[in-house]
């Protein structure tokens, strides 16, 4: 993660106010981005899965349930999991929570109701320590130094891997594609190197066409045979070659 990177943030709360009154606070502090707010538990499941923020205020009543599917479900995700700042009103009503909230799913702050003056205190602390709990799992081997065209070295974020794809007119160049940048990097590194570099950083990659593309799984967003839909690609779609379908959707599930 560079240091101009933004961060995002996602608010599950059932109470409109509260939400309003986090996102207001949250609107001081410049690298910190909104993902909204859920309000109840399914939607929510759903919103972390697509969204992946790195910091979750999570209340503990919500529509359909509670904060404990939550828990359990950011428990069983793979790669990073956010900083959160639970919160409830109902200790007095439901004293084990406290229990069951710190020693099980072990949050990072754990506040009671009402949350103002907690956070007119200490909130820059929070989002410190959620920043680098951020950078905690961003480990040396995750970046890697690469060669542009004009022979610039660029530092490439691996994690950030949406896809890389050959060149349309130079065939000794490939184009990576990367989440947090807007436009791709341009390299003339062989694919076997590619490929080396991707599985020694312990990066989950298909090649869906020999010397021609390969996507990283974190950014699929769903398989419409033969076509793979990315993240943020609206109008770009990467097939797979009839032979390695079968293959494909076996990693895919897998």
């Amino acid at each position: 993660m560079m240091a101009t990177d933004k961060l995002t943030y996602l608010v599950v709360e059932n109470a409109p106010d509260v939400c309003e009154g986090i996102i207001r606070r949250m609107k001081n502090f410049d690298r910190w981005e909104s993902l909204g707010y859920c309000v109840g538990v399914k939607e929510t499941i759903e919103k972390i899965k697509t969204t992946k923020p790195h910091l979750l205020y999570l209340d503990w009543g919500l529509n359909g349930g509670s904060a404990y599917e939550i828990l359990q479900e950011v428990q069983n995700l793979s790669g990073d999991n956010p900083y959160i700042i639970f919160n409830t009103g109902f200790q007095k009503d439901n004293p084990e929570i406290p229990q069951e909230i710190i020693n099980k799913y072990k949050v990072d702050k754990y506040l009671v109701k009402p949350l103002w003056e907690n956070l007119r205190i200490h909130l820059p602390q929070y989002l410190q320590e959620a920043e680098e709990k951020c950078l905690q799992p961003l480990k040396k081997e995750s970046l890697v130094w690469l060669e542009d065209e004009n022979k610039s070295k660029v530092l490439v974020d691996l994690r950030k891997l949406i896809c890389i794809c050959q060149h349309h007119t130079e065939p000794r160049k490939r184009n990576i594609f990367l989440a947090n940048k807007e436009k791709e990097i341009t390299v003339s590194l062989q694919w076997q190197k590619i490929c080396d570099i991707l599985a020694e950083n312990n990066i989950d990659f298909f090649v869906t066409k020999n010397r021609y593309h390969l996507v990283a799984k974190d950014f699929i967003e769903k398989f419409e045979k033969p076509y793979v839909r990315l993240k943020g690609f609206t109008d770009f779609k990467i097939d797979v070659v009839k032979e390695r379908i079968k293959d494909f959707e076996a990693w895919l599930t897998g």
